[in-house]
């Protein structure tokens, strides 16, 4: 997209929900398309308003689906909270970025996926007409990547067995070599105990 400040009809700004004087901010072509974009943001209202009705919006998705605690703490946004964001803007189209640096090649894709969503890479340039293409690849790069994402969906479920939504506590955290060789330690105990007492009743 090549324009000039001239051809501008609105430009708007707003704080976002991250650090100190982050800014989201959403301009108005004469021609009459409007762009979003949200820069690195929790989920934030404020940027609702002031995209609402945008032709595009670019919004961060740093974290998965199911990071929702790690989100809030490192003040970014999930996968479906960004959709969410779109969804409540009447964006026509959300191209999601920003992905975080676990995702080396492909961020895992939300059920909230749909016709008016993509994700972007670097150096991509986009025309408007071209919006209906990005989630028609949605398919080809799960298979491209269909053994990177393998591995983060077990990644996932391993971590959603040793904390539970909703759970807490200190057994949530455990490495699952943690876990297993505590399991092991405890059935070690109870065959010690069990040997004990068959041996003082042998005695007596």
């Amino acid at each position: 997209m090549h324009f000039t400040c001239v051809s501008l009809s609105q430009f708007q700004t707003c704080i976002v929900r991250h650090c100190r004087n982050a800014f989201a901010c959403s301009f108005s072509h004469r021609s009459g398309w409007k762009l979003a974009f949200s820069g690195d943001t929790m989920p934030c209202d404020a940027f609702v308003r002031a995209g609402k009705n945008a032709t595009l919006l670019i919004h961060e998705a740093t974290l998965e689906d199911g990071l929702e605690e790690e989100a809030v703490e490192k003040r970014h946004s999930t996968t479906s909270q960004a959709i969410g964001v779109g969804l409540r803007m009447n964006a026509d189209f959300i191209v999601l970025n920003h992905f975080s640096q676990r995702y080396a090649k492909i961020p895992l894709f939300s059920e909230d996926f749909d016709h008016r969503v993509g994700i972007s890479f670097d150096h991509m340039r986009i025309c408007f007409g071209d919006f209906k293409t990005l989630p028609r690849l949605i398919p080809a790069l799960k298979t491209l990547f269909a053994e990177e994402i393998g591995e983060m969906e077990g990644r996932r479920e391993k971590r959603e067995l040793r904390q539970p939504r909703g759970g807490g506590g200190s057994e949530g955290l455990m490495a699952p070599d943690d876990d297993l060789s505590r399991s092991a330690k405890r059935h070690q105990q109870g065959a010690a105990a069990h040997a004990g007492d068959a041996k003082r009743l042998k005695s007596s």
